[in-house]
């Protein structure tokens, strides 16, 4: 997920459903699990830019092809072609899309980071708390995540 393909996946399912089976965006539910390396795919412009995320991920911007100093998932850059948007987490959010988020994970990045930047680590782990992308919901961790999501008849698929 850190390479951010599982949306891609996403707005495939779920064209693909609505083409095959007739069904709306309504009656067809996509999960999507930010664990491991996908947490900086789930935190806001904000966190992008004041810890250089785009550096650490090794993810450009694709306006400036520099290391991307904003959530490039969250929403596609202006000008984007309808394609590119279509596999935004903005765009799969308003399609009825959950991203869920994995608190161990989230607190392993914002630590480290903290320390790199000279911040308490207890102060980095509330800020990416409460910094995630708008809709996201933090869980106690992604295999609990994965669980609830199963036990709600939802099938698991890795993302990358």
């Amino acid at each position: 997920m850190a390479d951010g393909a599982a949306f891609d996946y996403v707005s495939e399912f779920l064209d693909q459903y609505h083409e095959v089976h007739g069904t709306t965006d309504a009656q067809t539910r996509a999960v999507v699990v930010a664990r491991r390396n996908g947490i900086p795919i789930a935190m806001n412009d904000a966190m992008w830019d004041k810890y250089g995320i785009g550096e650490d991920i090794k993810a450009n911007d694709p306006a400036t092809h520099a290391p991307a100093r904003r959530n490039i998932y969250w929403k596609a850059r202006e000008g984007a072609s309808r394609e590119a948007a279509a596999s935004t987490i903005s765009v799969l959010r308003d399609r009825g899309m959950i991203m869920l988020v994995c608190n161990i994970a989230l607190g392993n990045w914002a630590t480290g980071l903290a320390r790199k930047h000279g911040i308490d680590p207890e102060a980095g782990r509330t800020e990416w708390q409460q910094n995630l992308v708008p809709g996201a919901i933090l869980v106690p961790s992604g295999i609990y995540a994965l669980i609830r999501a199963q036990n709600a008849g939802c099938a698991w698929m890795p993302g990358t």
